[in-house]
């Protein structure tokens, strides 16, 4: 297993408890507020700990993944147009918290393992509980913000220590053009 901070582990262990207890100890409208915020915090905290860590490749990874799941999870929903169960609109599937939520866990999972992204998983199922509970989403809007998440790490993510980056550029500039390549590798 790749090496994580004794420090990273007990934060990860901390945010499990948090996650497993809110719901015995938070009214509905308090749970929704949770799900809110960790939908923005597990995205944030992803991308700050591969910024601390010096992971430049594992940040550009998870910026990419993040983009591509919820890009194509805003795609969908205008394809799609399935209406939220409270007929607020017709944006329901895919559920954006959860594909945020779950960029986060695909990401930890296929860079770091499955014991680091653990904790992850759970905050991100509880995500995707805030808002089948808040009547915003049904579980299948959850399951495929999911799937849309996983898939974008399995392209785009390589494990630690891999050596072989999912994405690379270059450019030319000459006296008469102007050139770039942009790879992804999957």
């Amino acid at each position: 297993m790749p090496f994580l901070p004794s420090s990273f582990l007990r934060s990860a262990r901390l945010l499990a408890a948090i996650v497993l207890l809110a719901p015995a100890f938070a009214a509905a409208q308090t749970q929704r507020k949770v799900g809110d915020v960790l939908s923005i915090a597990l995205p944030v905290a992803t991308l700050a700990t591969e910024l601390y860590r010096g992971d430049g490749d594992g940040a550009l990874a998870y910026s990419l993944t993040f983009a591509a799941a919820t890009g194509s999870t805003e795609v969908l929903k205008r394809i799609t147009q399935v209406e939220r169960p409270d007929g607020t609109n017709d944006l329901s599937f895919p559920s954006g918290h959860a594909a945020r939520a779950f960029s986060s866990a695909a990401y930890v999972r296929h860079r770091h393992g499955l014991t680091a992204a653990a904790p992850l998983y759970a905050a991100a199922i509880y995500v995707g509980h805030t808002r089948v509970a808040a009547d915003r989403h049904r579980w299948i809007d959850v399951v495929g913000a999911a799937a849309l998440a996983e898939v974008a790490a399995v392209w785009l993510v390589r494990p630690a220590g891999d050596g072989n980056t999912p994405f690379s550029w270059s450019a030319s500039l000459g006296p008469r053009h102007v050139s770039a390549v942009v790879a992804l590798r999957w």
